[in-house]
């Protein structure tokens, strides 16, 4: 596990320790937040995603089953399971688990993250509009 990885865990343990303590909206938990963000974007930028070219299967089936896998945690309001991933994988021709972490490298509990914050992203410009 690479530091950014331990330090991320860390962070995450203090930042729901200051949220049960002070709040969400106390400066604690607030600096905790962003120096929680900073590490995020640290790791996302450290673990770029592998590029295909634009004519690559690969990367349209990667691209498709990532939109899935985005529809699906907003229309559950749940990420999935790697089991219940996988066999709707199965059942529809999309890609695995496995193959979106080795595309994406990411483990699977940080793709849920990266989703979760993107739709979550989503919602808030949706509701500033």
């Amino acid at each position: 596990m690479s530091d950014i990885v331990k330090n991320i865990a860390i962070l995450r343990k203090k930042l729901e320790k200051s949220i049960k303590k002070y709040g969400f909206h106390s400066q604690n938990t607030m600096q905790l937040s962003n120096e929680f963000n900073i590490l995020i974007n640290k790791y996302y930028e450290q673990n770029k995603i592998v590029n295909f070219p634009s004519t690559s299967q690969m990367g349209y089936f990667y691209k498709k089953t990532y939109e899935k896998l985005k529809e699906i945690t907003e229309e559950n309001k749940k990420f999935p399971t790697v089991k219940m991933w996988n066999k709707f994988a199965k059942e529809n021709n999309y890609l695995s688990n496995v193959s979106l972490e080795y595309i994406s490298k990411l483990d699977w509990n940080y793709l849920q993250i990266k989703i979760e914050r993107e739709i979550n992203f989503k919602i808030r410009l949706e509701n500033n509009l």
